[in-house]
């Protein structure tokens, strides 16, 4: 071909076809222009694939994470959703409102602290941030992802001021109340390493000491500020992460079809 060209510009010049010789070079240059636009476009229509790959495979990476989020969730809201209503009725029987069997009473108490730790994963959204990936993202999936990652920092603020409740008290007044109660969380036996240990026989209280105790205006106290640490913590999950975990699951299905 480019033997072609030179046999052409040879034979132009010969003529001394000046005319012609400079239509022909002014063609030729923009044949070359051309090829070159060409093989840019074809280049950046490569690079845009590549883009769109990675973009894909990230946003399903973030669904990966967000699924197994959802389900950590929808588990952990279920769990402290029956510990709170616990909670909630030896509150209420605390008080004179509500009559239950002392035998009620005492599953209640033992069942109302909810001891699961809360697992959100992250390190998807925060590999994608320091690798610069997550600007590839649409503005609206970065605005929930963002938002969402706001939410799990605030409600890590609840779960840490629920941990500080405990060392407060020099004299460990909440946990020798929790003792007495027989509130302690129970270890599941299939998690268990060690034998359980029994109830210290100075924490053994008759039935009536037990009801005593649990209707005195200082334990009510004591066991609504954990309440309340409680009942925050469900919302915040409830209304909080696992609908924006759902929102953006939902969001990033949309864009990837």
């Amino acid at each position: 071909m480019i033997k072609f060209f030179r046999h052409i510009r040879r034979s132009l010049i010969n003529q001394n076809n000046m005319g012609k010789y400079f239509k022909y070079a002014i063609g030729e240059i923009l044949l070359v222009v051309i090829g070159i636009l060409i093989a840019l476009q074809i280049n950046n229509w490569n690079e845009n694939r590549k883009l769109e790959h990675s973009k894909h495979k990230l946003m399903l990476a973030l669904k990966k994470e967000l699924v197994s989020n959802k389900n950590e969730l929808d588990n952990y809201q279920l769990g402290i959703h029956k510990s709170n209503s616990k909670f909630n009725k030896v509150l209420l029987y605390s008080v004179g409102d509500y009559s239950i069997p002392i035998d009620s009473l005492k599953y209640y108490l033992s069942e109302m602290i909810y001891g699961r730790t809360l697992l959100i994963l992250n390190s998807v959204q925060e590999e994608a941030i320091n690798s610069g990936k997550f600007e590839m993202l649409s503005d609206s999936l970065k605005q929930n992802l963002s938002v969402l990652k706001d939410y799990t920092n605030s409600r890590n603020t609840i779960s840490d001021r629920s941990t500080n409740m405990f060392n407060l008290d020099n004299d460990n007044e909440s946990v020798n109340l929790m003792a007495r109660l027989y509130m302690l969380p129970v270890i599941p036996e299939e998690f268990l390493s060690h034998p359980l240990i029994p109830t210290h026989p100075e924490f053994l209280l008759s039935d009536i000491e037990l009801s005593a105790l649990v209707k005195d205006p200082e334990t009510y106290l004591t066991l609504n500020k954990i309440y309340l640490i409680y009942a925050a913590d469900e919302v915040w999950i409830k209304y909080g992460l696992l609908r924006l975990t759902n929102e953006t699951i939902a969001l990033i299905d949309r864009e990837l079809k």
